[in-house]
């Protein structure tokens, strides 16, 4: 069903929806779509419409999905909406033929925003999900009460200027050069067994089967022949991160004085993905001291496999903010 970017926020309530059990889940899931400049944008929604909002936004190649496991151990105090980027989930793609940046991702929370006319909203996210919610509170200030990141890696998006070809040679120039392989049509496009990219899936990011193929199921489609063939937009897979410098950096995003509740994974640390950004593993290097980081043992999905982990310390924070931290240990 596709409501326009004017239907009121209290029509919401009133959209049909489908009841479906989500892991064991107790919350109903409610999905639709919203009209964007380029083609539609995916919802996905659990709670009632009338509770504080809470926007969910997932990470690059990504669905919805993946925040199931999670939002099901959550209060249902909120209003928990997940949008799919462009290209990803069951969202429509940015139109083909040109290389798209993350800043154009930020202009698709700007349109979930206005058409649910939220004055102020909680914002909950994971990896690059995280760093389109930084640009957004410092593009739109005063509009996020909260910030949830799960995994802020933003490693791509800060570089000096020694790495300045690396980087033109890894988006703009492998584009170009490969240009019919990033805007071919889905229909052209290789396909597998289900197994077989379950399996994949399983062994890169760590899930287990059941929310792999969960994840899967909102960036494929059969074939009809026994297989299947992933939906999601290839240029994902280079699109431009605006390079900043380490120092610029800091001084961004340090200076963020939303209240933050931040969750960073040991084998990232030790994959060196925060090596450009070290202050997001240090509280003290916020001024407004309104930075609060837990560090967490697993891969970059654990939100997704250990939500139990994550779920006591969201809801504190979700429920009583900084102050229901401060009393808490490390993970």
């Amino acid at each position: 069903m596709v409501r326009g970017s004017h239907a009121s926020y209290v029509d919401q309530c009133f959209i049909k929806y489908r009841k479906r059990k989500i892991n064991k889940m107790s919350l109903l899931e409610k999905e639709w779509f919203i009209q964007a400049p380029w083609g539609r944008i995916c919802i996905v929604a659990w709670g009632d419409c009338l509770d504080p909002p809470v926007l969910v936004c997932h990470g690059n190649i990504d669905s919805a999905a993946s925040f199931r496991p999670l939002i099901s151990l959550l209060p249902k105090k909120f209003y928990y909406v997940g949008m799919e980027l462009p290209g990803n989930g069951k969202s429509d793609p940015f139109p083909p033929g040109v290389l798209f940046s993350s800043h154009d991702f930020l202009y698709s929370i700007v349109v979930v925003v206005r058409h649910f006319r939220w004055e102020k909203f909680i914002y909950l996210a994971h990896s690059f999900g995280s760093s389109l919610g930084k640009m957004y509170t410092m593009a739109y200030p005063n509009k996020l009460s909260k910030i949830i990141e799960l995994d802020p890696i933003t490693v791509n998006g800060v570089m000096d200027h020694q790495n300045y070809s690396i980087w033109y040679q890894r988006s703009y120039h492998e584009y170009c050069k490969n240009y019919d392989k990033y805007n071919l049509p889905k229909e052209f496009g290789p396909k597998y067994k289900k197994e077989e990219a379950i399996a994949k899936l399983v062994k890169n990011r760590q899930l287990t089967k059941e929310t792999a193929e969960a994840t899967l199921d909102r960036w494929s489609e059969p074939t009809g022949d026994g297989h299947i063939r992933f939906t999601f937009d290839q240029r994902l897979k280079i699109f431009v991160h605006y390079q900043i410098s380490e120092k610029l950096a800091k001084e961004l995003y340090t200076n963020i004085q939303i209240p933050t509740l931040a969750f960073v994974t040991d084998v990232s640390i030790d994959r060196g993905l925060y090596k450009t950004t070290p202050f997001f593993l240090d509280e003290k290097s916020y001024p407004a001291g309104n930075y609060r980081v837990r560090f967490v043992s697993g891969y970059h999905d654990v939100h997704v496999v250990k939500p139990e982990i994550l779920a006591p310390y969201i809801t504190n924070f979700l429920l009583y903010g900084l102050q229901g931290l401060d009393n808490t240990s490390k993970l």
